[in-house]
């Protein structure tokens, strides 16, 4: 599972609770303010593409962008059904907005994405200030549904039908990060984990057309010098598309799609997730191994390490055939980052069984892993038609438990690469230094080091040490942006379970 994100428009995070009070004699905003669009986005990388999604749809209709939630005139907010908090946040956020809708009734708030999918009509009975709700597939109607509502022709809508054909796959979302990107490739899924609610908000799988994945990184490539894409999809492995005179007529399948933008892209690094270890291809593993332009790291979700629980889970695999796939995918690369994603106290989960996950994290040794406790989601089979009957407390202990053995694993692992050499893509500065730069290496390392010829300028630099604290470009002749995007050898000299250290090889 991807890692939780809550990124505003604005770039920063906002949090706080209860709506100020304003007067009802506040002047309306002035009429520009009504078509300028502030999204805030919670989740997965793939909420990041859907919100880059919303405003290009938006930004065709004539609308443009906000810094600040006060200077929007429509404010949207994308968000999560994965995360355990993930609606108490919402909630929270909208109480907070509710003196905007004060001040100015025409002000249109909507909430989006998986969350409104699955509990829409529950937000408009707590009578929050929310004009609409909308599902995943249905961005399109968008600029529509803001005029119906600000017209006063709706309100209170719901539009959450689901598709089995939808990709937007001719919209530009423009996700980008410095020189990195998230292009999906794919949406909806097909595995009906008994724990998961993806297909009940994102629908049935169906992938776009190769041909404009490929188009969408050639523009990211040059218009934005893009060097690096992540490949998103719920499973990536499922990625098919009908055949055509290119390829003799053959289903194409992620393998191919791959070896196609490698071939007509210049793009440095090509990563994904997720893929299920259920139908993980070997060809696949065996391209990886062969082309350095492939990240050689994997996401592989294990969810636990007991047989027994997999099946609750439905997760369609083995702790002996999960076990197999790592040894075939380490036979081919020993150096592969491995990464994974873990739920303790799943429904029916015996002491035994959480041993059996605490030896598989021994056994597989993941370079990070993201660990949660189950809880129940609405529209699942596990809410539907199992108990969830392991205690609170027994649940958060064996999350302590398993996070404790993992940190463990992860610092002996980077302590394990001291004296090593890695080819560093760089992303950008480090937070906390204003002479040094932060990128990652092909495996998927978080690896911090000073900028060459640093040294010599850091005694120039006022309060490096602080955090946030940026170099200006040129200070002390130090221009640290001009290395984003380059590709440099840095040798590693400390570590720390998360993050090594190292300098220029």
């Amino acid at each position: 599972m991807p890692q939780a994100l809550k990124n505003t428009d604005s770039g920063n995070t906002l949090s706080g609770s209860g709506a100020a009070v304003v007067s009802s004699t506040t002047p309306a905003a002035p009429k520009d303010v009504l078509t300028r669009l502030y999204v805030e986005t919670y989740g997965c990388q793939m909420n990041e593409y859907d919100s880059g999604l919303v405003r290009s749809i938006l930004g065709e209709a004539g609308y443009s962008r906000a810094e600040k939630v006060d200077d929007a005139g429509v404010i949207l907010l994308n968000t999560c059904a994965i995360r355990e908090k993930a609606h108490e946040k919402v909630y929270n956020r909208l109480h907070a907005l509710g003196h905007l809708k004060r001040k100015d009734p025409r002000t249109v708030i909507g909430i989006l994405g998986c969350m409104a999918q699955n509990l829409g009509d529950d937000l408009f009975a707590q009578g929050l200030p929310v004009d609409f709700v909308m599902g995943p597939d249905n961005y399109r109607e968008l600029p529509e549904i803001v005029s119906r509502i600000r017209s006063g022709q709706e309100s209170n809508l719901n539009i959450t039908q689901l598709s089995r054909t939808e990709t937007y796959e001719e919209i530009d979302p423009k996700v980008v990060s410095g020189k990195l990107a998230f292009v999906t490739i794919m949406r909806g899924c097909d595995n009906f984990c008994s724990f998961c609610v993806v297909p009940y908000t994102r629908g049935r799988e169906r992938s776009r057309s190769p041909e404009s994945i490929v188009n969408e990184i050639q523009q990211l490539i040059a218009n934005d010098g893009v060097r690096e894409v992540t490949l998103l999809g719920q499973n990536v492995n499922s990625y098919r598309h009908a055949g055509d005179a290119e390829s003799g007529g053959e289903e194409f399948r992620f393998r191919h799609l791959i070896e196609k933008i490698l071939a007509e892209t210049d793009i440095a690094r090509i990563r994904f997730t997720s893929p299920h270890p259920h139908d993980f291809p070997e060809d696949l593993l065996d391209l990886m191994a062969s082309e350095p332009r492939f990240c050689s790291q994997i996401h592989l979700p294990v969810q636990s390490g007991s047989t027994a629980t997999l099946a609750r889970m439905k997760r369609d695999y083995s702790r002996e055939e999960f076990l197999r796939l790592v040894d075939q995918i380490r036979a081919r690369m020993p150096g592969v980052g491995l990464t994974t994603d873990v739920i303790v106290g799943f429904s029916g989960e015996t002491d035994a069984e959480f041993e059996e996950t605490l030896s598989i994290m021994e056994q597989v040794r993941f370079d990070m892993a993201f660990m949660f406790h189950y809880s129940e989601r609405s529209q699942t089979y596990a809410h539907k038609r199992m108990p969830d009957d392991i205690p609170q407390k027994v649940k958060l202990d064996r999350l302590r438990r398993l996070i404790e053995l993992q940190t463990e694993i992860a610092r002996e692992k980077n302590a394990a690469l001291i004296g090593e050499t890695f080819e560093v893509l760089v992303e950008g500065r480090s937070k906390r230094s204003a002479v040094e730069l932060m990128g990652r290496s092909a495996t998927g390392k978080t690896i911090i080091f000073p900028a060459p010829n640093a040294n010599s300028a850091a005694d120039a630099v006022d309060g490096h040490d602080a955090p946030g604290d940026s170099a200006p470009a040129g200070d002390a002749g130090l221009d640290l942006d001009r290395y984003l995007g380059q590709l440099i050898n840095v040798r590693i000299t400390e570590s720390t379970p998360a993050t090594l250290r190292g300098v220029v090889a």
